[in-house]
């Protein structure tokens, strides 16, 4: 049955549902309203920190059941349920965890990796009623909900319209009813999609923040681009420190890597002592976050081999639990490192010198130049370079030359997205859809690598202590030769997705774009 919703248009203090007797007793018309019937119910609502699923129009509800269990329910904005699972009490964090089906396969796509977060109990009360002509016959169907936040939190409340086959009229015209006597919009969402929007509004930081005016000088376009990459930083440690996921720190480090490209940006001579010493605070934080974000990825690594070898799952969890061990020691380390009055210090001083309104942002000649102009010469200059290291790769060459054009690739991609949003965006997604390709091949080299070498350090460790029996260490190896096929078959990828970054029509399209808005060449 096709919904026709009603809901309060007043979102920030939602309107309480007149009792829904009252409602059909004054939208009926020559219908008859049949006596209502009540329930309720008690849900939870799940989303990611990033709020994926929010941002879909859909939700996520957890129910409690009576034999302690919960049953999920994927629902979309207008209101179908588009997957549902029972799961036992307490239900998994990560869609890596849930068992394949439906509910798996509709959030993977979406989720990945992050981590589902319950948000708190919501008591959903619902009336309904039917409405019928003379000869008995139902027309239409009202439901009106209410949804309270426990706690004295949020409430919302909306009335929907159930229209069936063949009396579409009836049901508009008690919709039409319903928004002139009660000013209630059919087109506003139900309680729970406007609660979900209220209690998941979405994470602090802007991860990737780009300048927009090329002609405007670089001190001043890229302060606020810092001052966002340093909001982004200090809101993941606190994501860090309270173990959300894992993608917290990995977009902490993204963000200083991007500040760290951006200081080299505008290195000057003589050197700025207020710059170095941001350099030498980032440079410092990007090492000790390494540790812990390399267990991370060799989890992910892990969970992911479980599922594509299944026949290897249970020989892997000691694997599993050991990784576990290590990475809860390595984020044991990184917590304190968080909380210390040293990463304390470097962010209150760089935060102090970032909302400065005199030197670094006018001091030297560089911060002066047009930001199009400084990061056009840059990126071209990394682009030059990177074709250079790339077009010297041979089959015979070793991992640590395919390692180095990585790091020239990282750095010319955060400089071009720097200045993204002052291009065209169409030539933009061009360029960056190349440079994203080559920099995964490259970093699946690496990784790959990286891995395996880790693997079989944990292998040795644990035969050592006693913790892996003869089918997990055979298990370990088999992942670590699964890890060595992928960083072959990156290998043989190289040249196929380094070529169309190297020819001329590529390096013509990307001299053209950096140079056509900065006045210089």
């Amino acid at each position: 049955m096709r919904q026709i919703a009603a809901a309060a248009e007043e979102r920030d203090r939602p309107a309480v549902v007149t009792p829904l007797a009252a409602i059909a007793d004054a939208v009926r018309g020559s219908l008859r309203a049949d006596p209502e019937e009540a329930s309720a119910r008690r849900l939870r609502l799940l989303d990611t920190v990033d709020c994926r699923l929010t941002r879909l129009g859909w939700r996520l509800e957890a129910e409690p059941g009576d034999d302690g269990t919960e049953r999920w329910r994927l629902v979309s904005g207008s209101g179908r349920v588009r997957a549902a699972a029972d799961l036992p009490s307490p239900a998994p964090k990560l869609v890596d965890d849930l068992p394949d089906g439906p509910l798996y396969r509709s959030l993977v796509p979406v989720v990945g990796i992050r981590a589902l977060t319950p948000g708190p109990w919501i008591t959903l009360a619902e009336h309904r009623a039917t409405l019928r002509d003379a000869e008995g016959k139902v027309r239409c169907r009202l439901l009106a909900q209410t949804a309270v936040v426990d706690g004295g939190g949020d409430r919302c409340s909306a009335v929907r319209v159930g229209r069936l086959k063949g009396y579409r009229a009836d049901a508009e015209r008690v919709s039409e009813r319903i928004s002139r006597h009660y000013g209630w919009s059919p087109a506003s969402p139900d309680p729970l999609t406007t609660l979900a929007e209220n209690l998941h509004p979405g994470p602090e930081g802007a991860a990737y923040p780009s300048v927009t005016d090329p002609s405007e000088p670089a001190g001043p376009a890229l302060r606020p681009v810092l001052q966002a990459l340093l909001d982004t930083v200090e809101h993941r440690a606190e994501g860090v420190i309270a173990d959300i996921d894992c993608e917290e720190l990995h977009d902490l480090r993204v963000a200083v890597r991007r500040s760290r490209s951006i200081l080299t940006l505008l290195r000057a001579d003589p050197p700025d002592p207020a710059l170095e010493r941001a350099g030498a605070f980032f440079a410092w934080l990007g090492q000790v976050t390494g540790p812990a974000r390399d267990l991370d990825v060799h989890i992910l690594d892990w969970r992911a081999h479980r599922r594509r070898v299944p026949e290897h799952a249970a020989d892997l969890e000691p694997l599993g639990r050991y990784m576990k061990a290590e990475r809860d020691k390595a984020y044991v380390r990184l917590v304190r490192i968080l909380q210390s009055k040293r990463f304390r210090d470097g962010v209150k001083r760089w935060r102090a010198t970032l909302d400065a309104t005199n030197a670094p942002w006018a001091a030297s000649e560089r911060a002066l130049q047009p930001i199009g102009k400084l990061a056009g010469r840059r990126i071209r200059k990394l682009y030059r370079r990177a074709v250079e290291e790339g077009s010297s790769i041979t089959d015979a060459s070793p991992d640590e030359a395919l390692h180095a054009l990585r790091k020239t690739m990282k750095k010319l991609r955060y400089v071009f997205e720097i200045v993204r949003d002052a291009y065209p965006r169409k030539p933009v997604r061009a360029i960056l859809k190349r440079l994203k390709e080559l920099q995964q091949d490259l970093g699946d080299v690496q990784d790959t690598a990286v891995q395996a070498d880790a693997l079989r350090r944990f292998g040795e460790a644990m035969a050592r202590d006693g913790t892996a029996g003869p089918a997990t260490l055979m298990a370990v190896g088999a992942l670590a030769e699964d890890l060595e096929l992928r960083r072959a078959d990156a290998r043989t990828r190289f040249a196929t997705v380094f070529a169309p970054v190297a020819k001329p029509r590529f390096a013509d399209r990307l001299r053209r774009l950096t140079r056509s808005r900065t006045g210089g060449g």
